[in-house]
């Protein structure tokens, strides 16, 4: 069975958010209230500490403007990077640059938990994985079963999540594959089209299941996507309605 959400970014309005004195614009590209997938689109007014906190899901961060640093070493992202936890995985506090755009994309509600909170430190996912990857011009290799294609591994699958990008000339197909624990689909600059609908920057679709998905293609200019994978971590934490995960859904609903 697959199951399939298309997004057209451009239909979904923005609105004003703010939670713990930070302040932002938002989009909710997808709710994750009917079980499925939550997707998130913020634009972080510049500050230079965005607190501390985790989600209770696994999770991609995809920086497609802006700039954000983050404490741990070379941890500073530019554009385009992919940012990926599994649930119950602290990070920041970071800054954010003019022109901040980002998706957090989830394959479940995650909630949000401030790490200043007492009962979430005791909560953390000690064996957690915290990947960063950039999208580098260098690092292109050429798909030689589609002619003009060219794609980049970021984060590799061996390392159990992946992020794969793929660039498409004009018309060409991307090839698809079944994703057992779910995968977005993320428009990173031209277009494609998806169930006669043409969707173009921020644009997705996240699929989940053991079919493989109707090809995308791309559009008149060519298309570049990001192909963001989660693993079994998916399976994990997510919004119970116990402990903890009822104080992280009440932060996120406070928050947007």
């Amino acid at each position: 069975m697959l199951k399939e959400y298309v997004v057209d970014a451009t239909r979904i309005p923005w609105k004003s958010g703010e939670t713990e004195g930070l302040t932002f614009q938002c989009q909710v590209l997808l709710s994750g209230e009917d079980g499925g997938p939550e997707a998130l689109r913020f634009r972080f007014d510049p500050t230079s500490a965005v607190y501390a906190h985790m989600h209770l899901t696994s999770q991609f961060q995809l920086l497609i403007a802006g700039g954000m640093d983050m404490p741990r070493g070379q941890m500073n992202l530019r554009p385009v990077s992919v940012h990926y936890t599994d649930h119950n995985t602290p990070y920041g506090p970071f800054s954010c640059a003019p022109g901040h755009d980002m998706l957090v994309l989830h394959p479940k509600s995650g909630g949000l938990i401030s790490m200043a909170h007492l009962n979430a430190r005791r909560k953390i996912n000690l064996q957690a994985r915290l990947l960063v990857a950039h999208l580098d011009e260098a690092n292109w290799c050429a798909l030689p079963e589609v002619a003009g294609t060219r794609v980049q591994s970021l984060i590799p699958a061996d390392l159990g999540p992946e992020a794969l990008a793929i660039e498409l000339p004009p018309g060409a197909t991307m090839p698809t594959a079944p994703s057992e624990h779910g995968r977005y689909e993320v428009v990173i600059a031209g277009s494609v089209e998806c169930r006669r609908e043409s969707l173009g920057i921020a644009g997705f679709r996240y699929v989940q299941g053991d079919e493989a998905p109707t090809p995308l293609a791309a559009g008149p200019h060519g298309a570049t996507l990001m192909l963001l994978s989660f693993d079994a971590d998916a399976l994990e934490g997510g919004l119970t309605g116990e402990g903890i995960a009822v104080t992280a859904a009440q932060a996120m609903a406070r928050a947007i």
